[in-house]
């Protein structure tokens, strides 16, 4: 599957999710410690997730999960524009 963007975009993971050989090249694993702009992705999408209720949409109609897709696409622009995301020394941002 990450083949096939393959000179399209980049893919991060972490060093649990590779292949011990054969590797497509847009795969980046990450090392601990490095790339910490990914868990910052990471984190703020599991917090939505778990505030608007993301895993429990099986029994909810098209109409409704377009409508909270696009509630919680707004619900994370704003959050990672209110009052700016502040870097700290280290160079990591802190929620």
């Amino acid at each position: 599957m990450i083949a096939q963007f393959d000179g399209q975009m980049l893919i991060m993971a972490d060093m649990g999710f590779y292949a011990k050989e054969g590797d497509p090249t847009n795969l980046k694993v990450c090392k601990r410690g490095t790339w910490n702009d990914r868990m910052l992705v990471e984190t703020t999408l599991s917090m939505l997730t778990h505030v608007c209720h993301l895993k429990k949409l099986a029994h909810r109609t098209w109409h409704h999960l377009e409508a909270l897709l696009a509630f919680v696409s707004a619900a994370y622009n704003l959050l990672v524009q209110w009052n700016g995301l502040k870097i700290d020394p280290d160079h990591l941002v802190r929620l």
